[in-house]
Protein backbone atom coordinates (compact mmCIF):
# COMPACT_ATOMS: atom_id res chain seq x y z
CA UNK A 1 0.00 0.00 0.00
CA UNK A 2 1.60 3.65 -1.13
CA UNK A 3 1.79 5.60 2.55
CA UNK A 4 1.45 9.38 3.24
CA UNK A 5 4.87 9.87 3.45
CA UNK A 6 5.98 8.22 0.20
CA UNK A 7 3.67 10.17 -1.94
CA UNK A 8 4.70 12.94 -0.09
CA UNK A 9 8.00 12.80 -1.40
CA UNK A 10 6.85 11.89 -5.39
CA UNK A 11 4.10 13.69 -5.75
CA UNK A 12 4.26 17.25 -7.43
CA UNK A 13 3.29 20.00 -5.39
CA UNK A 14 1.28 21.53 -8.13
CA UNK A 15 -0.97 19.07 -8.81
CA UNK A 16 -1.78 17.70 -5.48
CA UNK A 17 -2.18 21.29 -4.54
CA UNK A 18 -5.10 21.51 -7.64
CA UNK A 19 -6.65 18.48 -6.50
CA UNK A 20 -6.91 19.32 -2.67
CA UNK A 21 -8.42 22.84 -3.98
CA UNK A 22 -10.60 20.76 -6.39
CA UNK A 23 -12.73 19.13 -3.35
CA UNK A 24 -14.68 22.30 -3.19
CA UNK A 25 -16.87 21.37 -5.82
CA UNK A 26 -17.83 17.86 -4.53
CA UNK A 27 -18.99 20.30 -1.02
CA UNK A 28 -21.09 22.63 -3.37
CA UNK A 29 -22.66 20.00 -4.74
CA UNK A 30 -23.79 18.85 -1.62
CA UNK A 31 -25.02 22.21 -0.90
CA UNK A 32 -27.35 22.05 -4.13
CA UNK A 33 -28.22 19.00 -3.64
CA UNK A 34 -29.62 19.67 -0.62
CA UNK A 35 -31.46 22.64 -1.94
CA UNK A 36 -32.70 20.44 -4.60
CA UNK A 37 -34.15 18.07 -2.21
CA UNK A 38 -36.06 21.38 -0.52
CA UNK A 39 -37.70 21.91 -3.73
CA UNK A 40 -38.66 18.29 -4.20
CA UNK A 41 -40.06 18.55 -1.12
CA UNK A 42 -42.01 21.40 -0.50
CA UNK A 43 -42.79 22.73 -4.40
CA UNK A 44 -43.99 24.66 -5.31
CA UNK A 45 -43.67 26.78 -2.05
CA UNK A 46 -40.22 28.70 -1.75
CA UNK A 47 -38.61 27.10 -5.07
CA UNK A 48 -38.00 30.16 -6.38
CA UNK A 49 -35.97 30.83 -3.53
CA UNK A 50 -34.09 27.62 -3.56
CA UNK A 51 -33.40 27.63 -7.23
CA UNK A 52 -31.98 31.32 -6.78
CA UNK A 53 -29.00 29.49 -4.18
CA UNK A 54 -28.41 27.06 -6.75
CA UNK A 55 -27.90 29.52 -9.48
CA UNK A 56 -25.39 30.94 -7.19
CA UNK A 57 -23.82 28.52 -6.02
CA UNK A 58 -23.37 27.60 -10.05
CA UNK A 59 -22.09 31.06 -10.96
CA UNK A 60 -19.09 30.35 -8.69
CA UNK A 61 -18.20 27.06 -10.28
CA UNK A 62 -17.85 28.72 -13.51
CA UNK A 63 -15.72 31.12 -11.99
CA UNK A 64 -14.03 28.61 -10.29
CA UNK A 65 -13.86 26.90 -13.78
CA UNK A 66 -12.21 29.23 -15.56
CA UNK A 67 -9.58 29.95 -12.88
CA UNK A 68 -8.34 26.30 -12.52
CA UNK A 69 -8.18 25.92 -16.39
CA UNK A 70 -5.84 29.21 -16.90
CA UNK A 71 -3.90 27.68 -13.84
CA UNK A 72 -3.35 24.29 -15.63
CA UNK A 73 -3.04 25.69 -19.24
CA UNK A 74 -0.96 28.01 -17.78
CA UNK A 75 2.47 26.16 -16.97
CA UNK A 76 1.93 25.67 -13.57
CA UNK A 77 1.04 21.82 -14.00
CA UNK A 78 2.72 19.13 -15.40
CA UNK A 79 2.20 19.22 -19.32
CA UNK A 80 1.57 15.36 -19.52
CA UNK A 81 -1.11 15.42 -17.09
CA UNK A 82 -2.93 18.53 -18.54
CA UNK A 83 -5.87 16.62 -20.57
CA UNK A 84 -6.64 14.48 -17.48
CA UNK A 85 -6.71 17.41 -15.32
CA UNK A 86 -8.91 19.58 -17.42
CA UNK A 87 -11.48 16.82 -17.78
CA UNK A 88 -11.28 16.91 -13.87
CA UNK A 89 -11.82 20.34 -13.89
CA UNK A 90 -14.59 19.69 -16.21
CA UNK A 91 -16.43 16.89 -14.43
CA UNK A 92 -16.27 18.83 -11.23
CA UNK A 93 -17.87 21.82 -12.93
CA UNK A 94 -20.43 19.73 -14.94
CA UNK A 95 -22.12 18.77 -11.40
CA UNK A 96 -22.77 21.97 -10.57
CA UNK A 97 -24.29 22.98 -13.95
CA UNK A 98 -26.76 19.78 -13.91
CA UNK A 99 -27.88 20.82 -10.61
CA UNK A 100 -28.69 24.02 -11.78
CA UNK A 101 -30.17 22.65 -14.87
CA UNK A 102 -32.60 20.11 -12.52
CA UNK A 103 -33.45 23.63 -9.94
CA UNK A 104 -34.61 25.20 -13.05
CA UNK A 105 -36.55 22.81 -14.41
CA UNK A 106 -38.49 22.28 -10.89
CA UNK A 107 -38.69 25.90 -11.07
CA UNK A 108 -40.36 26.39 -14.48
CA UNK A 109 -42.53 23.26 -14.78
CA UNK A 110 -44.12 24.30 -10.67
CA UNK A 111 -44.91 27.54 -11.42
CA UNK A 112 -46.27 26.96 -14.75
CA UNK A 113 -48.02 24.12 -15.13
CA UNK A 114 -51.12 23.60 -13.18
CA UNK A 115 -51.69 19.71 -12.10
CA UNK A 116 -54.45 17.46 -12.64
CA UNK A 117 -55.15 15.27 -9.30
CA UNK A 118 -53.55 12.41 -10.91
CA UNK A 119 -51.01 13.98 -12.61
CA UNK A 120 -49.82 15.48 -8.78
CA UNK A 121 -50.03 12.17 -7.14
CA UNK A 122 -47.85 10.93 -10.11
CA UNK A 123 -45.60 13.62 -9.50
CA UNK A 124 -45.32 13.04 -5.27
CA UNK A 125 -44.37 9.52 -6.27
CA UNK A 126 -41.50 10.44 -8.78
CA UNK A 127 -40.00 13.44 -6.50
CA UNK A 128 -39.92 11.00 -3.62
CA UNK A 129 -37.77 9.29 -5.41
CA UNK A 130 -35.59 11.98 -6.96
CA UNK A 131 -35.21 12.64 -3.57
CA UNK A 132 -34.13 9.11 -2.81
CA UNK A 133 -31.48 9.73 -5.93
CA UNK A 134 -30.12 12.91 -4.39
CA UNK A 135 -29.72 11.76 -0.81
CA UNK A 136 -27.39 9.30 -2.70
CA UNK A 137 -25.77 11.44 -4.71
CA UNK A 138 -24.93 13.24 -1.35
CA UNK A 139 -23.09 10.25 -0.09
CA UNK A 140 -21.27 9.72 -3.22
CA UNK A 141 -19.84 13.50 -3.37
CA UNK A 142 -18.32 13.27 0.03
CA UNK A 143 -16.37 9.71 -1.26
CA UNK A 144 -15.25 12.71 -4.41
CA UNK A 145 -14.45 14.70 -1.93
CA UNK A 146 -12.41 12.18 0.35
CA UNK A 147 -11.00 11.07 -2.97
CA UNK A 148 -9.58 14.46 -4.19
CA UNK A 149 -7.84 15.09 -0.28
CA UNK A 150 -6.67 11.55 -0.64
CA UNK A 151 -2.78 10.16 -0.28
CA UNK A 152 -3.52 6.64 0.36
CA UNK A 153 -4.32 4.64 -3.11
CA UNK A 154 -5.78 2.16 -1.07
CA UNK A 155 -8.43 4.14 0.50
CA UNK A 156 -8.87 5.79 -2.94
CA UNK A 157 -9.49 2.60 -4.43
CA UNK A 158 -11.98 1.72 -1.38
CA UNK A 159 -13.95 4.77 -2.10
CA UNK A 160 -14.40 3.85 -5.76
CA UNK A 161 -15.64 1.17 -4.89
CA UNK A 162 -18.37 2.58 -2.79
CA UNK A 163 -19.35 5.24 -5.42
CA UNK A 164 -19.72 2.54 -8.11
CA UNK A 165 -22.10 0.68 -5.57
CA UNK A 166 -24.11 4.03 -5.48
CA UNK A 167 -23.88 4.95 -8.89
CA UNK A 168 -25.69 0.75 -9.43
CA UNK A 169 -28.21 1.50 -7.08
CA UNK A 170 -29.56 4.80 -8.43
CA UNK A 171 -29.44 3.46 -11.66
CA UNK A 172 -32.07 1.00 -10.35
CA UNK A 173 -33.95 3.78 -8.62
CA UNK A 174 -33.60 5.62 -12.33
CA UNK A 175 -35.32 2.43 -13.90
CA UNK A 176 -38.03 2.04 -11.58
CA UNK A 177 -39.44 5.95 -12.18
CA UNK A 178 -39.28 5.41 -16.10
CA UNK A 179 -41.19 2.09 -15.56
CA UNK A 180 -43.64 3.93 -13.72
CA UNK A 181 -44.57 7.21 -15.49
CA UNK A 182 -44.51 4.34 -18.68
CA UNK A 183 -47.05 2.48 -16.74
CA UNK A 184 -49.30 5.63 -16.10
CA UNK A 185 -48.57 7.67 -19.22
CA UNK A 186 -52.44 7.49 -20.02
CA UNK A 187 -53.03 9.59 -16.33
CA UNK A 188 -51.00 12.52 -17.44
CA UNK A 189 -50.08 15.35 -20.41
CA UNK A 190 -47.42 14.40 -22.42
CA UNK A 191 -45.74 17.80 -20.78
CA UNK A 192 -45.69 16.06 -16.78
CA UNK A 193 -44.43 12.66 -19.23
CA UNK A 194 -41.28 14.75 -20.01
CA UNK A 195 -40.79 16.46 -17.08
CA UNK A 196 -40.13 13.05 -14.97
CA UNK A 197 -38.22 11.39 -17.46
CA UNK A 198 -35.88 14.05 -18.17
CA UNK A 199 -35.32 14.60 -14.38
CA UNK A 200 -34.90 10.67 -13.90
CA UNK A 201 -31.73 10.79 -16.64
CA UNK A 202 -30.71 13.90 -15.10
CA UNK A 203 -30.20 12.99 -11.76
CA UNK A 204 -28.94 9.86 -12.54
CA UNK A 205 -25.81 11.39 -14.72
CA UNK A 206 -24.77 13.04 -11.10
CA UNK A 207 -23.82 9.82 -10.33
CA UNK A 208 -22.10 9.11 -13.73
CA UNK A 209 -19.95 12.17 -13.24
CA UNK A 210 -18.75 11.13 -9.38
CA UNK A 211 -17.57 7.75 -10.86
CA UNK A 212 -15.80 9.86 -13.71
CA UNK A 213 -14.43 12.26 -11.07
CA UNK A 214 -12.74 9.25 -9.07
CA UNK A 215 -11.52 7.55 -12.27
CA UNK A 216 -9.91 10.73 -13.40
CA UNK A 217 -8.47 11.33 -10.20
CA UNK A 218 -7.01 7.54 -9.40
CA UNK A 219 -5.49 7.99 -12.86
CA UNK A 220 -3.93 11.40 -12.26
CA UNK A 221 -2.31 9.67 -8.89
CA UNK A 222 -1.41 6.30 -10.58
CA UNK A 223 0.77 8.64 -13.20
CA UNK A 224 1.93 10.97 -10.77
CA UNK A 225 3.50 8.17 -8.57
CA UNK A 226 4.43 5.44 -11.25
Amino acid sequence: MVNYNFLKRILVVGEKNLLSRLSEYPLMGIENSSNLILMLKNAPADIETYNEKVREMEKKGDEMNINFRHEVTSGAISSSLMDNLLDLIEKCDDILDKTYFVSRELNRFNINYSMSPDEKKIRDNSYTNFIQILESNKKALDYVHSILNENDLGEMRSDRKNIEAIEEQVDEIKDNIIDYTYKNSGKMSYLVFEHLNTLAHKLDDLLDDCEDISDLVFTIMLAVTS
